[in-house]
């Protein structure tokens, strides 16, 4: 971490949140970085350092940070402003644009907008490595698991992530976001998921490589029965379950998020027209849901 030239009076970042598409850790995994974003503003206060946050409408103050994070040491916002060295004298407003519960990752994009924000405003200039470090640490120390999200967080697109911890390692995949687009449907069960820790995302039984090599390639009807072959029904959510079933039986691969509300479908259109996906978005929409249509973000972090 070097100084910068000046420290700033306010910085706004952000940075998209992670759908695991397929894999778990230590494997390999593939993440898209999806457009709802987690913001994070820090900008100088009169004195003492406080924390908002949008989404959960709470607002906690303190003299310091140390004493802000024995009342939100949970805080992936409250830990980045302990790891970037602040003190006090601090505002800092997070949002994130999906629900708590959702099954995409917001914890490592906030995590990585925080550390940005935070170092900006200090007036440090960091690194594309220093920035994953440190706001790897901000999600550890904050109980947060590390999936890869930070780096699908911090480039944008679509990431093929392998290893844990210090072997984590992760490239861009050279994929066609369009051809994501039409083929990923995110789809609202409605209920809170169960907290179960180490549940598999499709791919974990170690057909990630074959799925990353399918997208690169833009073969995306293949990749319904790669998904499906490994995908795991979680436990708990009848409603959920009742709309991975509907999905699969129109043709498509499905599975609800780790421990998430949201259900995710595969469904590529016809070589010759809409064809699966039509279907599916008909039979889902005769079961009374609406298919939420994703975009890839290609941005990335961004801090300014």
């Amino acid at each position: 971490m070097t100084a910068a030239a000046a420290a700033a009076s306010a910085v706004v970042a952000s940075a998209p949140g992670r759908l695991p598409l397929s894999g778990t850790a230590p494997g390999p995994r593939v993440s898209v970085a999806l457009d709802r974003r987690a913001l994070c503003r820090v900008e100088r206060a009169a004195g003492g350092v406080t924390l908002e946050s949008k989404d959960s409408l709470t607002r906690t103050t303190a003299a310091d940070v140390s004493e802000l994070l024995a009342r939100a040491s949970g805080s992936v916002a409250a830990q980045a402003l302990a790891i970037a060295g602040a003190t006090t004298g601090l505002r800092v407003v997070t949002e994130w644009k999906l629900p708590a519960g959702s099954g995409v990752d917001g914890d490592s994009a906030l995590a990585l907008a925080a550390t940005g924000a935070v170092a900006r405003c200090l007036g440090h200039e960091l690194s594309a490595e220093e920035l994953l470090r440190l706001s790897r640490e901000a999600a550890r120390r904050a109980g947060r698991a590390d999936e890869g999200g930070h780096h699908a967080a911090l480039r944008g697109g679509v990431v093929l992530a392998r290893g844990a911890g210090e072997t984590l390692a992760a490239e861009s995949l050279q994929v066609d976001p369009g051809r994501v687009e039409e083929s990923l449907l995110l789809v609202d069960a409605g209920e809170a998921a169960a907290e179960r820790d180490g549940v598999p995302a499709p791919g974990a039984g170690g057909r990630t490589e074959e799925v990353a090599a399918a997208l690169v390639a833009g073969r995306t009807e293949d990749l319904v029965g790669l998904l499906a072959d490994e995908a795991r029904e979680l436990p708990g959510s009848p409603g959920a379950e009742r709309l991975v079933g509907i999905a699969r039986e129109a043709g498509a691969a499905a599975w609800r998020l780790p421990r998430g509300r949201l259900v995710a479908v595969w469904a590529p259109p016809g070589a010759r027209g809409p064809g699966r996906a039509e279907a599916v978005r008909e039979a889902l929409k005769a079961a009374g849901v609406r298919p939420i249509a994703i975009r890839v973000d290609l941005r990335g972090l961004e801090v300014d």
